[in-house]
């Protein structure tokens, strides 16, 4: 599989984006690592919200 990342750079200083960076590492079928960034946000005991 091919894996394309966008540089970490590109993201830095997007406007009316405060949310700091959260990634988990998957292993695929083929062995290979991809990083998934997700958002960890609100209150420890809040309600779970997955889009």
């Amino acid at each position: 599989m091919e894996i394309l990342r966008t540089p970490d750079e590109c993201f830095a200083n997007l406007k009316d984006y405060r949310f700091e960076p959260h990634y988990t590492n998957i292993r695929t079928a083929d062995g290979s690592d991809l990083r998934i960034h997700h958002l960890d946000e609100g209150l420890a005991d809040g309600p779970l919200v997955l889009l």
